[in-house]
């Protein structure tokens, strides 16, 4: 596959706000904005969530002729796990539940596990991210 087949952008960007959402998040002592950042980086997790899943499929599809009826969201992050593509299929599992929690119901409670998976998830995109240059750089 030709690098600009397959752009990496938009997950780079989406990734690039959300960490530093993050991190104006980490560094405001205000509680009452803390909390309005704290929405604003739950937003940019589902959105970089999203994206990571759109750009697994995209590249199993484009790569390695997978169908659509083979890459239900389990299947994709098994297929990427087993290319060493992402490190970790449990953390990919956990994440998309945790989008479902946030595309149903919005509790309070459940954000504070979203904002507390961010680190993991942050360092899970990156990890993905360099992987797939990694892979597009070597065609």
């Amino acid at each position: 596959m030709k690098k600009s087949e397959l752009s990496l952008m938009n997950l780079e960007n989406s990734f690039n706000t959300l960490k530093e959402c993050y991190s104006d998040y980490c560094s405001q002592k205000d509680e009452k904005l803390k909390n309005y950042i704290k929405d604003s980086c739950i937003k940019r997790f589902e959105y970089t969530y999203e994206t990571s899943k759109k750009i697994m499929n995209k590249f199993l599809k484009k790569e390695y002729d997978k169908t659509e009826k083979e890459l239900s969201i389990n299947n994709i992050f098994r297929e990427m796990y087993g290319l060493n593509l992402i490190e970790n299929f449990e953390n990919w599992a956990d994440y998309r539940e945790l989008r479902n929690i946030t595309s149903h119901e919005y509790n309070d409670n459940d954000t504070y596990k979203i904002i507390d998976i961010i680190p993991r998830f942050m360092k899970d995109v990156e990890y993905l991210i360099n992987a797939l240059n990694g892979v597009l750089e070597d065609d």
